[in-house]
């Protein structure tokens, strides 16, 4: 299971989108809890949910010595590989310098090793984020969720954190970019 080092970039909603949707001015919404709690748990819940990086993120993750190139990266949207360093026999880790080649598919993003795949563990850091102009059903999901818990924060939230919101409807609007699980 990949591991998120970092957040880099903007987080995806903003304060104003918030309140648009929300039908509310800005200025009369409780800005911290919206861009503290509000904006970043649905951003997580929607990550959990689908098994994408929503926000542009770090990720790392490692494969053991048994598993081929070519295999799909644990987090969905995945576009740029950092970084592959492969445990030595004495326990320490090497750099490799490459080729990778990171092929994206809609769900998925798969590492490939063209000249062959480094030998023994391997250590690999990417990065990985949701194009929202490519998939705006994400951030109509995200609006929503957001909209819900602001207009009914007693049902949702739970001291800093928030509850899950019922997903009939709005799982469809996640579901193109949703990884399919793994057994």
């Amino acid at each position: 299971m990949a591991r998120r080092i970092e957040y880099f970039g903007d987080p995806v909603l903003t304060l104003e989108q918030v309140a648009f949707q929300c039908r509310v001015e800005p200025e009369d919404m409780e800005p911290a809890l919206i861009e503290q709690i509000i904006i970043p748990g649905v951003t997580t819940q929607c990550e959990s949910k689908t098994g994408a990086s929503i926000r542009g993120a770090v990720y790392e993750e490692e494969w053991p010595a048994d598993r081929q190139s070519g295999h799909a990266l644990d987090v969905g949207q995945a576009n740029e590989v950092v970084s592959v360093f492969s445990q030595q026999p004495d326990g320490t880790w090497t750099e490799q310098a490459g080729p990778f080649e990171l092929r994206q598919d809609q769900r998925e993003s798969f590492l490939f090793f063209p000249a062959s795949r480094p030998g023994g563990r391997l250590r690999i850091r990417y990065k990985a984020g949701l194009d929202l102009e490519l998939h705006p059903g994400v951030r109509n999901w995200l609006l929503m969720a957001a909209a819900t818990i602001y207009r009914h924060p007693e049902m949702f939230l739970v001291g800093q954190a928030l509850a899950e919101l019922p997903s009939a409807f709005l799982d469809h609007l996640v579901a193109e970019i949703t990884v399919p699980p793994r057994f």
